[in-house]
């Protein structure tokens, strides 16, 4: 099968999951008073999911423009984690190839990249096919929510936002199954969840993604070691 092809089927589950979240954050921003245009640049530019969201409240709030800015980095500081996972299997790729798939690494597509990487060397035409083809599908989900935002109540369209729990959900029970695995995931939400009580705030992501993978490691190295 043509390496774009399988890109695109392989990404249609997120892309059909973005579609309605872009399209709540269209509507959302338009209703907190940014224009279309500023809206539709959102996601041209930043592509956060969550953090954008966030970036249109703390402008409307008033927030200072330094404070907004580091408080989208923190909540995408994850993507440190995520490109020093990735990084080494991409080395071969050219630094224009490496940047344009770091735009378009979001947490679904980590998630999907990670798993195939394990099984196969990426390759440029279908890691990028399948990167943009999410990238696609959550700009036009923005540009259908902002042109509607003005007859949607928010109240309405912030119930599609259950997609994407629901799409990380699925990507973990399609994956790797294993007892580190599983270990890992439970992990990593149980501290993620914890320090959301605390109003640890984005830092709960990031140390929860660290013990998580370290319990996971910890667990398949004994594992193997028990095997031999």
């Amino acid at each position: 099968m043509n390496f774009s092809v399988k890109a695109l089927r392989d990404a249609s589950p997120i892309m059909i999951a973005y579609f309605p979240i872009a399209m709540t954050f269209g509507v959302i921003s338009v209703n907190s008073g940014l224009s279309w245009f500023i809206t539709f640049l959102i996601s041209a530019v930043v592509y956060a999911g969550g953090a954008q969201f966030m970036l249109v409240s703390l402008a409307v709030t008033g927030s200072s423009p330094l404070s907004t800015i580091v408080t989208v980095l923190l909540v995408n500081l994850r993507h440190f984690l995520y490109g020093t996972t990735l990084g080494p299997s991409f080395i071969p790729w050219s630094e224009r190839m490496k940047l344009l798939y770091a735009f378009g690494l979001t947490d679904e597509v980590f998630a999907m990249s990670s798993s195939r990487i394990e099984q196969s060397t990426p390759i440029p035409k279908y890691q990028l096919t399948f990167a943009f083809a999410c990238y696609t599908s959550w700009i036009a989900g923005t540009a259908v929510g902002a042109l509607i935002g003005s007859v949607v109540p928010t109240e309405i369209s912030t119930i599609l936002n259950f997609a994407l729990p629901a799409l990380f959900l699925a990507l973990i029970l399609i994956g790797q199954r294993s007892t580190s695995h599983l270990s890992a995931a439970i992990c990593g939400a149980v501290v993620a969840f914890l320090a959301n009580i605390l109003h640890w705030g984005s830092i709960g992501i990031v140390a929860g993604a660290i013990l998580g993978a370290t319990l996971g490691m910890l667990l398949q190295t004994k594992m193997n070691k028990s095997r031999q």
